[in-house]
């Protein structure tokens, strides 16, 4: 998601000459507010639709992938996971899933093992 960069130049005030008596009060007033009105622009004009438009194609890609997941795909908090296969990635109750996880570890490969174990050996 490629955004626009902000490219105007907002240093009109002191671009001007030390005594810029070459310009009007209105002239000044504009050089004053100058940067204030390209960021307002910029923000209005171009950021907001940018990221609206983004915004749009994201939430699309995401409908498109909710879609395409499968009616038997566990997800996060379904209630044929038990309490310990639903903690999170730093695992909370790590004892608990890495037994109902089938996971162990040794300095030797065990003599048998059920279906689907995962053994590490150091």
């Amino acid at each position: 998601m490629a955004l626009t960069k902000f490219t105007e130049n907002v240093n009109n005030i002191q671009a001007l000459a030390d005594i810029p008596d070459n310009l009007t009060s209105s002239e000044l007033k504009e050089a004053f507010d100058k940067a204030g009105a390209d960021i307002k622009s910029y923000i209005n004009n171009t950021l907001t639709d940018e990221i609206d438009n983004n915004l749009t194609t994201i939430n699309q890609t995401i409908s498109n992938v909710e879609s395409e997941i499968p009616d038997d795909y566990v997800r996060t908090g379904d209630s044929r996971l038990s309490n310990s296969r639903r903690c999170n990635n730093s695992f909370d109750n790590w004892s608990t899933a890495r037994t109902n996880l089938k996971i162990s570890y040794g300095t030797s490969l065990p003599a048998n093992a059920d279906n689907g174990a995962i053994f590490i050996k150091y």
